[in-house]
C-alpha cells in the first residue's frame, strides 16, 4: 500500500474515532494540507473502495477499516516498543512509530509483540487490535468536549500528535482517570473538570475533543 493511501486512511480513521465519520475541512486540518489535496485524494480511495462519501461526511468501508486495523497494529506495536524499550519522548513517539512500522513483516511484528509480552494498548490508550467492522459503527467512546455537564467519565485514550500528547502531559490527566464535568465556559472556550479528590483541571476545547472517554453516570 502506498504511504500516502496509508496516511489518509489513518487520518480519516483518527478524526472519525468517536461519530465514525470525517470531513474533508478535518482532514485538511489534521494533515496540514489543502482542501484540494484532500479532495483528489478522497476521491482516490473511493475509487479504490476503501472509503464513502455521502453529503459531506466521509466514512471507511468495511474493506478500508481491515487496512486501517492492520496500520493501527503496526503503529501502535512500534509505539510501545520505542516508548518503553528505549524510553523515545513521548511526543516524539508517534512520528517515529508511523515511519517504523513501514517495515511490512509479518514475521517482524510477529517477533516484536512476543518480545514485549503481547500488549494490549499504546502508551496512549489505544488498543493495538481493534473491534471488528460491525461493532466500530457503534461508538464506545465519547470525546471530552461532547459529555454533558454533571457526568462522571473515565479516561481511555487520546489521539496520538504532538501537540495532544505535550497538552495531556502538561495538563496534569492521566489515562483511567475518573472525572466530573463541572461546566462549560463557551467565552474562553474551556470545561472545568474535578477529579475524585476534588482537583480542578481546565481542559481546552481544542483538546477535549481528542480526549476519549468511557461514560460511567
Amino acid at each position: 500500500m502506498k504511504s500516502r493511501t496509508s496516511n489518509y486512511l489513518k487520518t480519516i480513521y483518527e478524526t472519525s474515532y468517536t461519530q465514525r465519520w470525517t470531513c474533508n475541512k478535518q482532514l485538511a486540518t489534521m494533515l496540514g494540507v489543502l482542501p484540494g489535496s484532500v479532495t483528489e485524494a478522497v476521491n482516490r480511495l473511493i475509487s479504490q473502495k476503501l472509503v464513502v462519501k455521502n453529503k459531506g461526511q466521509i466514512k471507511l468501508t468495511k474493506r478500508g477499516y481491515q487496512l486501517v486495523a492492520d496500520l493501527m497494529y503496526r503503529y501502535r506495536l512500534c509505539e510501545i516498543w520505542l516508548a518503553d524499550n528505549i524510553q523515545l519522548s513521548l511526543p516524539e513517539v508517534p512520528r517515529q512509530a508511523w515511519l517504523m512500522s513501514a517495515i511490512d513483516s509479518s514475521v517482524v511484528m510477529a517477533k516484536l509483540n512476543q518480545q514485549m509480552a503481547y500488549p494490549k494498548t499504546s502508551p496512549f490508550g489505544g488498543a493495538l487490535k481493534l473491534e471488528s467492522f460491525s461493532k466500530y459503527q457503534y461508538p464506545t467512546l465519547l470525546s471530552l468536549l461532547s459529555i454533558p455537564v454533571g457526568k462522571e467519565v473515565k479516561i481511555i485514550s487520546f489521539l496520538e500528535t504532538p501537540a495532544t500528547i505535550h497538552y495531556f502531559q502538561h495538563s496534569g490527566l492521566h489515562l483511567g482517570q475518573v472525572l466530573t464535568i463541572n461546566s462549560k465556559n463557551t467565552v474562553l472556550p474551556n470545561i472545568s473538570i474535578t477529579d475524585v479528590k476534588d482537583n480542578e483541571y481546565l481542559i481546552d476545547n481544542s483538546m477535549a475533543v481528542y480526549i476519549y472517554c468511557e461514560l460511567l453516570s
